[in-house]
């Protein structure tokens, strides 16, 4: 579970880089909204591999889950979807709370 915690707190701190990013080119086109998409980043960063990713996923599942899922998926904000993933996985890896049940 510390894993996922470390994980999810890095995936946190990509989703607040990439919404500095978005801040600062907001910024720059003199307040002009700017949001780069998750998908954007990747292709800005590495587009071979997004483009493997792509060809991969049409070609071993089926055409249909690249369009409808995957792309939205890669249409979102990239602060906003680091941010709900690195989230989940850092709740899902949380420390529970020791619950003592008595019973007379």
């Amino acid at each position: 579970m510390f894993i996922l915690r470390i994980v999810g707190l890095w995936i946190l701190i990509l989703g607040f880089i990439a919404l500095v990013y978005d801040g600062t080119k907001t910024m720059a086109n003199d307040g002009n909204i700017s949001i780069t998409s998750l998908g954007g980043h990747w292709a800005a960063l590495n587009e071979a591999s997004f483009k493997f990713l792509e060809n991969l996923i049409s070609t071993s599942l089926h055409p249909l889950v690249w369009d409808p899922v995957f792309q939205w998926a890669f249409l979102l904000p990239a602060w906003f979807a680091l941010g709900l993933v690195g989230s989940w996985l850092y709740w899902i890896g949380r420390k529970r709370k020791k619950i003592e049940i008595f019973l007379n």
